[in-house]
């Protein structure tokens, strides 16, 4: 049995490395979520009421291709990525930068 050199070995494992840091990257949900993440933050910052909240609870920021199934709504949002959703001191919602 021939054994490997430490070189070929290296090789393998960076381009192994570098293969999970691309398939990671691209299958990341935030990543595909960002524009409806940002849209749900401009709904919620101009909601002036609890009750504006709960009704933007409910809808779907972007419009779906026929594929998507389930379609996610800014509550489903909310409470995926509360990081990206912040009250401010008055009561109000912001985005935060990623």
């Amino acid at each position: 049995m021939r054994l490997f050199e430490r070189s070929s070995i290296v090789t393998a494992l960076g381009v192994a490395a570098i293969a999970a840091l691309v398939a990671w990257f691209f299958a990341r949900t935030e990543r595909s979520d960002v524009f409806a993440i940002t849209v749900s933050a401009q709904l919620y910052a101009a909601a002036s009421s609890s009750a504006d909240t709960i009704r933007i609870d409910g809808e779907i920021p972007l419009q779906r291709s026929k594929g998507q199934l389930n379609p996610l709504t800014c509550g489903a949002l909310r409470a995926a990525y509360p990081k990206r959703f912040v009250r401010t001191p008055h009561g109000s919602m912001r985005q935060v930068a990623a």
